[in-house]
C-alpha cells in the first residue's frame, strides 16, 4: 500500500513536471483530421507513468535479475513510443522497437508462453518449439491493441488499470506476492495519470495525453504480467482468463485488422472504425462511450477472473470468448439494420451518413 502511495503521487508530480517543459520538448499533440481536441495537448502522462512505475518498483525490489530485465525492456520501449511523439516513426520503425523489448522478453528473462491450457476441451495446447515466436507475436500484438485503442479521454488508462487489478488480485490469491505489488503500482501509476485524463465534473476534456509511449508501454507491461502469472508454475492462472481481462482492446483490433485485411487495406493503416468512434456515431456521448467500454472491460475481468477462480473448464470461457468475438463482428458490420429491426432510429440518418463519409478511403 505504501509503495502504491507513492507511485500515486510521484506520477502527480511527474506530471506537473513535465507538462511544463512540454512545449520546449515538442511532446504536444495537435488538432487534426483524425483528432478532434482543442487545443494542444501535451503527451507526456506516458512517460510520468513509466518512470514513476519504474523507480518505485526498483525502490521496493532492487535489481533483481528479472526485474532489472523488466526495466530495460520498458525502456526500450518507452524510448521507442518517445521518438514516435516526437517524430511519428513509421509502422515498421515503431515494430522494430516493440520486437527488441519482445525478443529480450523471451531470451533474457526467459518468460514466454510454453501452454495454452485446455482451450478446445481436448487436452492441454502445448507450443513446443513454437513457444517463444507466438509469444511474441503475443506481446507485439497487445502493445499494438492498448495502442488503438487510444483514441478517447481516459479508455486506454482506464483500461489498463482495470486490467492490472484484475491480474495483481489473482497474483496476491496465488501468493505471488511480487506480481501482485508490481501490478498494483502499475494501477496507482495509471491512477495518478488519469486525474488530469479522466474527463469528471470539473475537467470537461483531458489536459494530458499517453502519447505512443504510455499506450505501448502499458501494452507491453500487461503483456509482461499476462504471461508471467499464467507460465512457469508460478500460479495456475488461465491464459484465456488472461485473454477476457484484456478482452476490449483484444477484440477492438483483432477485429479492425480482419477487416482491413479483407478490404486489401493496410491492417495497421489509421481509420475511425473503432467501437468507440462506432458508439459515439450511434449517438453516445464521448463521456458516455469511455464509461460503456471501461464498464465492459471491468466485465470481462470478472469473466475471466471468476472463471478461474470456481473453476469453469478452460474450454467454456474460450468458446464463450469466442462467440462474444462473434457478437461484435455481427454488432459492427450491421449496427444500423439491428437498431432499425430493434425500431431504434434516433440519430440513425446523421449516423449513417456520417458511416458513408468514414468509410470512403
Amino acid at each position: 500500500m505504501l509503495y502504491a502511495i507513492v507511485t500515486l503521487l510521484g506520477t502527480l508530480c511527474l506530471i506537473f513536471l513535465l507538462r511544463k517543459h512540454a512545449h520546449g520538448f515538442g511532446l504536444l499533440d495537435r488538432p487534426s483530421r483524425r483528432k478532434t481536441h482543442l487545443g494542444e495537448i501535451p503527451m507526456i502522462g506516458g512517460i510520468a507513468i513509466g518512470i514513476a512505475f519504474l523507480l518505485t518498483s526498483l525502490m521496493q525490489y532492487s535489481f533483481e535479475r528479472d526485474l532489472f530485465a523488466l526495466f530495460v525492456c520498458c525502456l526500450v520501449i518507452l524510448l521507442t513510443g518517445l521518438f514516435d511523439d516526437l517524430q511519428e516513426f513509421s509502422a515498421r520503425s515503431k515494430c522494430a522497437g516493440q520486437v527488441v523489448a519482445a525478443v529480450l522478453m523471451t531470451t533474457w528473462a526467459n518468460l514466454y508462453l510454453t501452454d495454452l491450457g485446455n482451450l478446445w476441451g481436448t487436452g492441454e495446447v502445448v507450443l513446443t518449439n513454437w513457444a517463444v515466436p507466438f509469444t511474441i507475436f503475443c506481446v507485439i500484438g497487445l502493445i499494438n491493441a492498448m495502442n488503438m485503442i487510444d483514441g478517447l479521454d481516459g479508455l486506454a488508462g482506464g483500461i489498463a488499470a482495470v486490467a492490472a487489478m484484475w491480474l495483481g488480485v489473482a497474483a496476491e490469491i496465488e501468493h505471488s506476492s511480487k506480481d501482485a505489488s508490481l501490478l498494483f503500482i502499475l494501477a496507482s501509476a495509471v491512477a495518478g495519470f488519469l486525474v488530469f485524463n479522466l474527463r469528471h465534473p470539473w475537467r470537461r476534456h483531458a489536459s494530458v495525453f499517453l502519447g505512443d509511449a504510455g499506450s505501448m508501454f502499458l501494452g507491453f507491461v500487461l503483456a509482461w504480467f499476462t504471461v508471467d502469472i499464467t507460465q512457469g508454475g508460478r500460479s495456475d492462472f488461465y491464459p484465456i482468463s488472461a485473454v477476457w481481462v484484456m478482452g476490449v482492446p483484444i477484440i477492438d483490433t483483432v477485429h479492425l485488422i480482419v477487416r482491413r485485411i479483407f478490404l486489401r487495406r493496410n491492417p495497421f493503416a489509421p481509420d475511425r472504425r473503432h467501437v468507440h468512434h462506432t458508439l459515439i456515431m450511434i449517438g453516445l456521448s464521448e463521456t458516455r462511450t469511455m464509461w460503456l467500454l471501461l464498464g465492459m472491460s471491468a466485465l470481462f475481468g470478472a469473466i475471466g477472473f471468476f472463471g478461474w477462480y470456481y473453476k469453469v473448464p478452460e474450454y467454456v470461457l474460450a468458446y464463450g470468448f469466442l462467440a462474444t468475438f462473434a457478437a461484435h463482428c455481427v454488432f459492427m458490420q450491421y449496427w444500423e439494420e439491428i437498431f432499425v429491426f430493434l425500431g431504434i432510429r434516433r440519430k440513425r440518418l446523421a449516423a449513417k451518413m456520417q458511416s458513408r463519409q468514414m468509410a470512403k478511403p
